[in-house]
């Protein structure tokens, strides 16, 4: 197995730890602001996060990147 198989296997979609927790708590309706204030980051750092987490699952918006990891299997509903 090769080092990128090996990335790809353990971070699916190459979605970081903090992108993935940033989806779950938007999945569940919070601001920017209030999922900053759950995870200890700033909101600017959280829109960071979700950025790139709908630039990886190609989607436009919040919403379609929190349906597309549930397709994923990436966040539960």
């Amino acid at each position: 197995m090769t080092i990128v198989e090996e990335f790809h296997q353990s971070r699916p979609y190459g979605l970081t730890s903090k992108e993935t927790q940033c989806l779950e708590w938007c999945k569940e309706g919070k601001t920017n602001w209030e999922i900053g204030e759950i995870l200890s980051i700033s909101e600017k750092t959280v829109e960071f996060h979700l950025g790139n987490a709908m630039r990886k699952l190609g989607a436009g918006n919040r919403i379609s990147a929190v349906i597309a990891g549930i397709k994923c299997g990436l966040i539960g509903l």
